[in-house]
This record gives structure tokens, C-alpha cells and sequence, in this order.
């Protein structure tokens, strides 16, 4: 039972030098538990980007195998459009459309790429719906379906890859030159709220089992196969 009356100066000094060891140990004080949970908003929006670029990676995988006439089974291409639309146009974009543009915006930097970047998120959505439409009624042997869907995925993989570059050497790295510290925690705050709202738990989780089963299924899940051989470069 802990004791009502007063503590010694001595006894307070042994509990105060535990309670610290113990906490410190342990790695349990609020102010360490945020700093491992809590990540930063450039961090989820990397993370993501790194989803949307395997997802490119296997619609390219994709469209090679159109390329060679090959029979693909559908569920890879609904599959992933069905990722990209979760995590990048339900998610990511949200959260820069209502979070991060704005910032840019009021502080009056960027105006020209936040300006394209909005552009390239609505053409984005656009195009996720019409490569749904066309993945549910795709066939390989349809000629003029093959050239229909190579050529939206062609323009939809150049420019999620570029719209992703430019944001993440140019847009993210200037955060902190528009944003005092505090409202940059407010901020991380504020998105990892979005982020769980909108995905869920296991959204991340969920998102990277169906792309490492299409990786797998392709024959393109091992990365030690994507290593090139010296004697093949020469």
C-alpha cells in the first residue's frame, strides 16, 4: 500500500531515481511513446509513394506481358488500379488536396507546382475509373482493347511517376522552410489522423499482401532476381 504521509527527501530521491531508470528502460513515457508512433507526415506520404511506385512496377510488368500477347490473369490488374485508388487517390491525395497544398498556398510558395500537382490529381481519379472500366472488360486477345489499355497505362504510370518525384525532391523537403515547428507537429498530427481514418489499422498492411502476391505471381517477388550480373554488363 503506498503511504499518505510525507515522504522523506531521501526516500523521494530513491523513488524518483527508479521511477526515471524504469522509465527510460522501458521506453514508456508519453513523450517516447509519441516519438516512436507518431510519424511524420512526409514519412506516410513517402510510404505511400513507395505503395504507388510497386503498383506501377507490376502494371508495367503488365503491360510488357500485353506486349508478348500474354494471358494475365485480371485479378493483377483490378487488383492493383484497386490499390492505387485506396491508397493513393482516396488517401494520399486527400490528404495533400485538404493538409498540405494548403499550406503552400497560403504561405504563397510553389504556387505553380501545388497548381500542376492539383491538376494531376484530378486527371489521376479520372483515369483510375477508366482503367476500371476498361480491367473489367479486358482481354488480351482483343486487339484494340490491348492497345486501349497500354496506352492509359503508359500515360497513367508517366505521370503518377513524375506527379511523385516532383514531390518528393521539391513539394516535401520545403515543409520546414513554410512551416514553424509546432505546426509542423500539428500537422504530422493531423495526417496520421487522416491516414487511420481513411485506411484503417491494416489498410498498409492489407495493400502490401495483394501487391506482394501479384509480385509473386508475375515471377517478379524475389528482389535478389532484380540484381544484375557484372559479366551481363558488359
Amino acid at each position: 500500500m503506498f503511504s499518505l504521509g510525507p515522504i522523506s527527501r531521501r526516500k523521494f530521491i530513491l523513488l524518483s531515481g527508479a521511477a526515471g531508470a524504469y522509465l527510460a528502460a522501458s521506453g514508456c513515457s508519453k513523450q517516447g511513446k509519441d516519438k516512436v508512433e507518431i510519424a511524420t507526415a512526409v514519412e506516410l506520404m513517402e510510404k505511400q509513394h513507395g505503395i504507388l511506385r510497386r503498383a506501377l512496377f507490376i502494371l508495367d510488368e503488365v503491360k510488357g506481358g500485353m506486349d508478348a500477347r500474354m494471358e494475365l490473369p485480371p485479378e493483377i490488374i483490378q487488383g492493383t488500379i484497386e490499390v492505387v485508388r485506396r491508397i493513393v487517390v482516396e488517401c494520399h491525395q486527400k490528404i495533400e488536396d485538404e493538409s498540405i497544398f494548403p499550406l503552400f498556398e497560403s504561405a504563397k510558395k510553389m504556387g505553380g507546382l501545388v497548381g500542376v500537382l492539383r491538376e494531376q490529381h484530378a486527371a489521376g481519379t479520372q483515369m483510375i475509373g477508366i482503367l476500371g472500366q476498361f480491367a473489367a472488360d479486358f482481354s488480351v486477345k482483343d486487339l484494340e482493347k490491348r492497345r486501349t489499355m497500354q496506352n492509359a497505362l503508359h500515360h497513367f504510370s508517366r505521370m503518377y511517376r513524375a506527379h511523385s518525384d516532383r514531390e518528393d525532391t521539391q513539394l516535401f523537403p520545403a515543409l520546414r522552410q513554410i512551416v514553424s515547428p509546432a505546426d509542423l507537429t500539428k500537422l504530422n498530427e493531423t495526417v496520421q489522423k487522416l491516414d487511420l481514418q481513411i485506411l484503417g489499422q491494416n489498410g498498409y498492411d492489407e495493400a502490401m499482401a495483394k501487391l506482394e502476391g501479384f509480385e509473386n505471381a508475375l515471377g517478379m517477388g524475389d528482389l535478389a532476381a532484380f540484381t544484375p550480373h557484372m559479366d551481363e554488363l558488359r
